[in-house]
Parts: structure tokens; C-alpha cells; sequence
């Protein structure tokens, strides 16, 4: 249920993308993108890994979560009135006057983010689909609701801001009534040392991944302007559609699957390649044919107006492939009781990116977009050698099991593309990726099947389901 909640939640967030770019300018989104960048590293602060906290922890007591509250309270807070004063800064830094209003707006949500995170973190810890679905379901008409309405009011930049404040006060409310027992409203601090302890390896990690979100808007931001943030923000949406169809669903269970996974049995390299390797046998393939429609796609669903992404979109699509190949890192390392551990590759990342795009930026999107890929491939060998030592996983376990999945991924796009190049230029959109994406689910098929991956297993899993439903009806 989580996953069919998650993925009407991504049609709604994909519907709303794409009613927002008719009714906002490439702009006034790369204003809120700017400003949002700001939020998104404070979001990392202000959790202190609490949350991650709660989920891995084996036994959860009353008094643990009063100090887990504490801990949020300080932080939250503290996170609230820092970014609330250096709105200003923010706007100079990026030399546009409306980011202060902006980041103003978005300080007030950690005013109230503490009491929806623990009951949100308790759902998922307990693996309550069912109410958290519900929780889903609901924030997401919400935040689409408000954002609509706010856009035609003519709120420009300051449309999400205020829609993502009456989001966090629906969705913490809704988690707190969703739990169905009481939870402290009166903080503690006696026996934190534990839950910052934890939350330090958690937050150094999330700290460095959320910088690394945030360099395109920082330096795009910086040295392009909010047009150019607007438009790599477009494509980053677009190469992201299939991993945030997936990845909420598998970071909702992750953490805490492997940290039983580990509690129980101590390994968890063979899961863990297991799992990934069907979550990239989803993900590749998609990616390889958003790479080949990259022009039709955005001509489709965001108008000639957002154009100016299609450069940068081939070349996000191999960096999100790469990072792809290591989504489940975090969550295992921090399973198995070692959230430090993924500090070094995260910290790598970040500095060749930074590198690289410093040394190949001419202005273009695609140039950036093209150093951001190199970054991520000059990282893998850091990671390969993470796993082996902090995993007990050896890089050559590791490449028999993600070969397979690249030759798929290959053979999808390989088929899109001679797809694309037979049809017509002028052909509509909408029947290039329509034509497209048949040949491109197919190829995806004879792959799973021919290469033997364990998503041919699951698909052959699903099929005798289907037919024992359709027996018994």
C-alpha cells in the first residue's frame, strides 16, 4: 500500500510540476530552488539523525522519546531563528532581494516540524504502511491544493513556501492523531548523550548529501542566474521522476530492515545485493530512456519554455545511474551501527564535484551537468572500498551483480534510441515517448529475463499471484 499511496503521491507531485510551470516563470521557480537550498541543509540540522535514531533503535522507551523530543526542540528551533536572521545574507549572497521572503517563510515550518517527526519516525519504524499511506495521501492534496491556489493568487516564488508550512502543520497533526497512543509533549535532556552521539554520524552524512543537492543551485545561483537555476531544476525534476516513484518507498523501509536484518543474523551484504540490484533494474532502464526523450519529454510536459533543460539531461541521467548503484549505502552503514562510516564517500563526492565543475563550467547547463557526472564516477572506487571494509561486500561481489544491470540498462536505451531515430523529427511528442517507451518496456523484459536477474524472479512472483487472483474471482 505504501508504495501504490507513494506513487499516486508522485503523480499528483508530477501533475503539480508540471501545472506549476505553465502558471510559474523558470524564475520565480529558480528563486524558490535557491532559497529552498538553504531549507534543505537546515532540514539536516534540525533532525540531528533523531529520526534515524528512533527507527534503528532496538528497544523504544517513553523516556527515549522525551529526549529524542528534546533534542528535536533544540535544534529545530535553533535551525528556525538562524536561517529566519540570515535571510538577508541569503539574498545577498545570491544577489536577488526576493530569497529573503522566501527563506523567511520556510524558517517558520521548523517551528512545528518536532511534532510530526517523532510519530512519523515511530510509523515507520513499526513498518505501519497502512497509516502512513494515509498520512501520504493526505499531505500530498494539500500541499497540491495550496500550491494551486497560491499560484494563481499570484504568490510567484512564494507559492511553495507557504504551501510547504500548511503541509508540515497537516502532516505532523495527522502523525501524532495516526499513532494512536500519547506521546510526550514535555521534552528531556537527561540521556541524550546516546540519541547526539548517534545523530552526529546520521547528521555529517545527511549534511553532505544534502550539500551536494544543493551545488547546482548554489553555483548555478551564484555565477548564472535564477533562469538557469530554474531550468537545471526542470531537469533535474525529469531525470528524477523514476527515484522518487521508487525511493520513498525504499527509504521508508531500508533502515530499519537492515538494522533487523543485522540485529538478527549480523550480514547483510547478500540482501543487501539482492536489493539493489532490483531496485536498479527499475531505475537504469528508465533513465537510459529519459536520456534518449529528453527533448520530447520536456517539449511535452513543460512546454517550449523550459527547453534550455534538455542539454543537462543526458548527462544527469548517467550521474543519477551511478548514485543509484549506492542508494542503499547510507541506510545499510547506518544498519549495521556504522552511520560514520559513510561520511568519507560523501565528503569525496562533494569535493570532486566542486572540482570538477569549477574546472569545466563555460556557462552552459550541459557543461555543468557533465561535470556533475564525472564527480559521481570519480567517487565509486571510495565507495567499492567502503563496502568491503565496513560491509564485509568485495568489489568484485559487488560487479558480478551490478554488471548484469548495466548491460539491461544499456540495452533499453540502445533500443530507445534506434526507436527515436527511426521515427520522425516532426512527429508529436506525445507519440515519439508513447512509441518509445513500448519498444523501451520490452527490451526492459527480454533483459530481466535474458540476464537472469532477480527481478525476473519477482516479475514471475507477481505473475502467479495475478493468476491465483484471477482463479479464485
Amino acid at each position: 500500500m505504501q508504495f501504490v499511496v507513494s506513487n499516486l503521491a508522485l503523480v499528483a507531485n508530477f501533475v503539480l510540476t508540471i501545472v506549476l510551470a505553465r502558471l510559474l516563470s523558470p524564475q520565480d521557480i529558480g528563486i524558490f530552488s535557491m532559497s529552498a537550498v538553504l531549507m534543505a541543509i537546515a532540514h539536516v540540522f534540525r533532525d540531528f539523525g533523531v529520526t534515524a535514531f528512533i527507527r534503528r533503535e532496538k528497544e523504544l522507551t517513553p523516556e527515549n522519546l522525551r529526549n529524542a523530543l528534546g533534542v528535536l526542540l533544540v535544534t529545530s528551533w535553533s535551525v528556525a531563528a538562524v536561517m529566519y536572521l540570515s535571510a538577508p545574507h541569503w539574498a545577498d549572497f545570491f544577489h536577488e532581494l526576493r530569497v529573503m521572503n522566501v527563506v523567511q517563510a520556510l524558517a517558520l515550518g521548523f517551528v512545528f516540524i518536532p511534532f510530526g517527526a517523532i510519530p512519523m519516525a515511530m510509523l515507520s519504524r513499526e513498518m505501519a504502511v497502512e497509516k502512513s499511506a494515509r498520512i501520504t495521501a493526505v499531505s500530498t492534496v494539500v500541499y497540491f491544493g495550496a500550491s494551486v491556489a497560491l499560484a494563481l493568487e499570484g504568490f510567484g516564488p512564494m507559492t511553495m513556501a507557504w504551501a510547504n508550512l500548511v503541509n508540515i502543520i497537516v502532516t505532523g497533526a495527522m502523525a501524532r492523531w495516526a499513532v494512536g497512543r500519547p506521546l510526550p509533549w514535555v521534552p528531556s535532556f537527561r540521556q541524550s548523550k546516546g540519541i547526539v552521539h548517534f545523530g552526529l554520524g546520521n547528521l555529517l552524512t545527511a549534511l553532505l548529501k544534502a550539500a551536494d543537492n544543493a551545488l547546482p543551485d548554489i553555483m548555478l545561483g551564484r555565477w548564472m542566474t535564477p533562469a538557469a537555476v530554474g531550468l537545471f531544476s526542470r531537469a533535474n525534476s525529469t531525470v528524477n521522476m523514476v527515484s522518487t516513484a521508487l525511493l520513498p518507498t525504499v527509504n521508508y523501509f531500508a533502515l530499519p530492515y537492515m538494522a533487523k536484518l543485522h540485529h538478527a543474523n549480523g550480514p547483510v551484504a547478500a540482501e543487501y545485493l539482492r536489493a539493489s540490484s532490483l531496485i536498479n533494474a527499475l531505475i537504469l532502464p528508465a533513465l537510459a530512456a529519459i536520456a534518449v526523450l529528453a527533448h520530447d519529454i520536456v517539449s511535452f510536459l513543460y512546454g517550449s519554455a523550459w527547453l534550455g533543460a534538455v542539454p543537462a539531461i543526458p548527462w544527469l541521467c548517467l550521474a543519477y545511474a551511478v548514485s543509484s548503484l549506492f542508494t542503499l549505502s547510507a541506510p545499510a552503514l547506518a544498519g549495521v551501527g556504522k552511520p560514520y562510516a559513510a561520511i568519507g564517500p560523501s565528503a569525496l563526492l562533494v569535493v570532486i564535484k566542486v572540482g570538477c565543475a569549477l574546472w569545466l563550467m563555460d556557462g552552459t547547463l550541459g557543461t555543468f551537468a557533465l561535470a556533475i557526472a564525472l564527480g559521481q564516477l570519480l567517487s565509486v572506487p571510495y565507495n567499492l572500498w567502503t563496502y568491503e571494509r565496513h560491509l564485509n561486500l568485495g568489489w568484485t561481489a559487488w560487479a558480478r551483480s551490478t554488471l548484469p544491470v548495466l548491460v539491461q540498462a544499456l540495452l533499453v536505451g540502445g533500443v530507445c534510441l534506434g526507436i527515436r531515430e527511426a521515427l520522425p523529427l516532426d512527429l508529436a511528442s506525445w507519440a515519439a515517448i508513447l512509441i518509445t517507451g513500448v519498444g523501451a518496456f520490452a527490451a526492459f523484459l527480454a533483459g530481466c529475463f535474458l540476464l537472469s536477474l532477480p527481478m525476473a524472479d519477482e516479475l514471475k512472483r507477481m505473475h502467479k499471484a495475478l493468476l491465483r487472483r484471477q482463479q479464485k474471482t
